[in-house]
């Protein structure tokens, strides 16, 4: 299976994530290129970390793994507790498309206002 934690920047992905073991972070792996040859032709679990802010991004992660079942674990956490985080204004408003079962996704999580994150 794969898993994807996504959500804005300042959502507390990195926190979340932590519970699992292996995560492949997009911060530590060269963007969205770097996963997708990381991911590309894997049948065993793997977990992704990132912002994925499009649905045409998690479309072709979903694309590229060859394992069975996918879910999407998506941080939803609200603006103001965003910018609170060091004053990341800047990457708090960038656009994100909320995932859907249309971009081929087996479950979709839906985690809101994780205000003790820190990524």
């Amino acid at each position: 299976m794969i898993t994807l934690i996504c959500g804005q920047p300042r959502a507390g992905k990195t926190t979340y994530s932590q519970q699992f073991d292996d995560v492949i972070h997009l911060d530590t792996s060269g963007a969205y290129r770097g996963v997708i040859h990381l991911v590309r032709d894997r049948r065993d679990d793997v977990i992704v970390e990132g912002v994925y802010h499009s649905a045409s991004l998690r479309t072709e992660l979903l694309r590229t793994y060859k394992g069975n079942g996918s879910r999407c674990i998506w941080l939803d956490t609200p603006l103001e507790i965003r910018r609170d985080r060091r004053g990341w204004d800047k990457w708090c408003n960038l656009p994100f498309e909320p995932p859907t079962y249309a971009e081929g996704w087996g479950e979709i999580i839906v985690i809101r206002g994780q205000e003790d994150a820190e990524d």
